[in-house]
């Protein structure tokens, strides 16, 4: 089974992407997503048009099909800065700027769970060493939207 997700940059606020069949797990593209923003980028002056990407073949939709897209990376060059998103997600996110309907299977579109600046990123957090990393920070979201909902019960 091969790990499908997106690549891209944030041009002016908007995401364009591009599709990845395999290997998008962190220790693979996230990674190497990350390396090359990092050498390309760092210390130019920002392409509002990055090399390689093609505007033409936008695929940011597919973040929202979050049981298929299973990780997600973008970087901005204008800001420096990095995100990660991940999928399978069950829950609603009202902050999401893709939506935050249900896809009539039970998921939700991708959910950025790490944004930060590429200067002060520890590549380790890419690691298969370091799954509970990205464990805790979807424990953590878990126990928000818990509590956003108790609250959402209690106002109502």
């Amino acid at each position: 089974m091969s790990t499908r997700g997106l690549k891209g940059y944030i041009n002016n606020g908007e995401y364009q992407a591009h599709y990845i069949h395999s290997d998008a797990y962190p220790s693979g593209l996230g990674i190497d997503f990350y390396k090359d923003c990092k050498s390309k980028y760092i210390g130019l002056d920002c392409n509002p048009n990055p090399e390689g990407v093609d505007f033409e073949e936008n695929e940011i939709s597919f973040i929202k099909n979050s049981l298929f897209c299973e990780w997600a990376y973008f970087y901005d060059p204008q800001t420096k800065v990095f995100e990660i998103w991940k999928g399978f997600q069950k829950f609603p996110d009202s902050k999401n700027p893709f939506g935050f309907e249900c896809d009539g299977g039970g998921f939700y579109p991708c959910r950025r769970i790490f944004k930060g600046d590429i200067n002060t990123i520890d590549e380790n957090i890419f690691s298969d060493k370091n799954k509970s990393f990205i464990e805790d920070i979807l424990k953590s979201i878990e126990k928000s939207i818990e509590r956003d909902n108790t609250i959402n019960k209690i106002l109502e």
